[in-house]
């Protein structure tokens, strides 16, 4: 069994994070300037599970004030390997999240995770993470127009 460690990310995994991204089908830049929709962040880290000199495991915690509720965090961009997808990786990178919140002092830790992916939910759950509300994400589509 190959040695995975687990920790935050620094400037030198850069081109790793965007390699591994890529893979997961994402363009790391793009993921790098989306903000949480819930309040302004004023911090963000990357944490990683490195396996050998690659980057099989992120996700994207950043770190903001809400009104009424103080200093939060938020989980996003949670993505792991496939063929590592039903081991310990996933609850090890959430421990790391949690132990990072806990060590910042923060007052709640999110996410939002598409209610068809039950395994992700189970992953939350499992780590002491409840359902806080749902949502339905709605849309109108418009015919293409030859000019607009």
């Amino acid at each position: 069994m190959m040695k995975i460690s687990v920790r935050m990310a620094d400037a030198t995994d850069r081109e790793e994070l965007k390699d591994f991204y890529s893979r997961e089908g994402f363009d790391f830049e793009d993921l790098m300037t989306k903000t949480p929709p819930t309040f302004s962040q004023s911090e963000t880290m990357y944490i990683v599970a490195q396996a050998q000199d690659m980057i099989v495991a992120a996700l994207r915690l950043s770190i903001g004030r809400e009104p009424g509720l103080g200093k939060v965090g938020i989980i996003q961009h949670f993505e792991v390997e496939d063929e590592l997808e039903e081991t310990e990786l996933g609850p090890s990178m959430l421990q790391e999240a949690i132990r990072i919140a806990e060590d910042k002092g923060l007052r709640a830790l999110d996410t939002v995770v598409r209610a068809d992916r039950k395994d992700v939910i189970q992953l939350f759950k499992d780590a002491k993470f409840e359902v806080d509300h749902k949502e339905a994400h709605l849309r109108r589509k418009f015919r293409k127009r030859v000019f607009t």
